[in-house]
């Protein structure tokens, strides 16, 4: 199972490093810390993670959320706040940022292998697509992806009703796609299978959109999708 990238945000000095070898205890090795939220923001622009684990109470009284909303809008990393409140009010302005998990203070060793074991458990069942774009990167889930269409050194991947422009290679994405789900219909275009909602030898539809089937592979293509699951 692939090794989550944390991290830890947390004012706290002495929290923060308890936090990260109680976490460390648990087998997990790649872990970053950051101390204010404009520390947590430059390393989310550096780095690749997977999970973050946010102090709400910070320099400002709702850092946390704040940051919270911004992960959520920007990098759409799951995170988990780790805080001492636990009223009711909170608790609903906490909800709204939509967490993975929220674990009160003082912690309990037992609650957060829990939830970490579980984070992990779904980001291996929800496999991502990592797109960086300039400083911010995009994590897509691949059952959001409908096709990728390649545009001279671009390409473009247009999932649920966005689109992301990306300079990189259809051999290059091809090879981070699953295989049983994502097929390669046309030098151009990349299909998710799932997405397919009627095809001949020369195109396949998703949704309102026509795209291209190259006559190489229209019968290897036809037996696959007959054949599918899916």
């Amino acid at each position: 199972m692939k090794q989550l990238n944390i991290l830890i945000v947390e004012d706290e000095v002495l929290i923060a490093e308890d936090l990260h070898d109680t976490i460390k205890s648990f087998g997990y090795k790649n872990i970053k810390m950051a101390h204010a939220k404009s520390d947590a923001i430059d390393l989310l622009n550096q780095f690749d993670f997977d999970a973050v684990l946010l102090d709400i109470r910070m320099e400002k009284e709702l850092d946390g959320l704040e940051l919270g909303t911004f992960i959520n809008t920007n990098f759409r990393i799951p995170f988990m706040y780790i805080t001492a409140h636990s009223d009711i009010a909170m608790i609903k302005e906490i909800l709204k940022t939509k967490p993975a998990a929220y674990i009160t203070k003082p912690i309990k060793k037992s609650d957060l292998f829990a939830n970490l074991n579980l984070l992990q458990s779904q980001l291996s069942e929800n496999k991502t697509l990592v797109i960086k774009d300039g400083y911010n990167h995009h994590k897509i889930l691949f059952d959001e992806i409908k096709y990728i269409e390649s545009e001279g050194n671009y390409i473009n991947i247009y999932y649920q009703t966005k689109k992301i422009v990306t300079r990189q290679s259809m051999d290059s994405i091809m090879d981070e796609l699953d295989k049983t789900v994502f097929f390669r219909i046309h030098r151009s275009y990349i299909v998710n299978l799932k997405m397919i909602t009627k095809f001949s030898k020369k195109e396949v539809e998703i949704g309102d959109v026509k795209v291209p089937i190259s006559r190489k592979i229209a019968c290897e293509f036809e037996n696959l999708i007959s054949s599918s699951d899916i």
